[in-house]
């Protein structure tokens, strides 16, 4: 049985959608260290993992990559526009524009996070790595692929923050 994350926080997401004009932090605006550090706080994942995931896709700010099945990969953590489908987590929320998740580099990143979480928390028997590739995807051959490279580079990441952010951040190696 899968694990419910509680609503407020995507309500909290759709709240920041609609302020994502006035506050600096979804402003338009490539994604940085600290935005991606800060949104991993709020949703509560390891930072160094949400690193290694921005590091693993290489998307840019404004950046709309498509793919073979139609759709596309938006910003920095090539945010499927899947999530806006039918049965999309962003489908009921107009708020959550595909132009905003492209061009607002940290907005781009706490709605990555968020998703992690999703990810994090269901409750299927996989082990935490196969749940944190589940980001780019379920199928089990694309997600072996992803968590080869998404641990080391989590590794990485968690060893540079342990330096330079004196462990004060959530970093995990499960």
């Amino acid at each position: 049985m899968m694990r419910k994350r509680p609503q407020w926080l995507f309500i909290a997401l759709i709240c920041c959608a609609m302020q994502a004009l006035a506050d600096d932090f979804y402003a338009v605006r490539p994604a940085d260290i600290d935005c991606v550090v800060q949104a991993a706080q709020r949703q509560g994942v390891p930072a160094n993992v949400l690193l290694a995931i921005s590091s693993k896709e290489s998307g840019k700010n404004g950046q709309s990559v498509s793919n073979r099945n139609g759709t596309f990969d938006l910003g920095h953590f090539q945010i499927n526009t899947t999530h806006w489908g039918p049965k999309g987590v962003f489908a009921a929320y107009p708020a959550i524009t595909k132009s905003d998740v492209a061009w607002r580099g940290c907005y781009n990143a706490e709605l990555a996070a968020w998703l992690l979480r999703q990810k994090l928390d269901e409750n299927n028997g996989q082990d935490f790595w196969t749940r944190a590739a589940n980001y780019h995807s379920r199928t089990r051959k694309f997600n072996d692929i992803y968590k080869k490279d998404l641990i080391p580079l989590a590794v990485k990441w968690g060893k540079y923050l342990e330096r330079q952010r004196h462990a004060r951040l959530v970093v995990s190696y499960q």
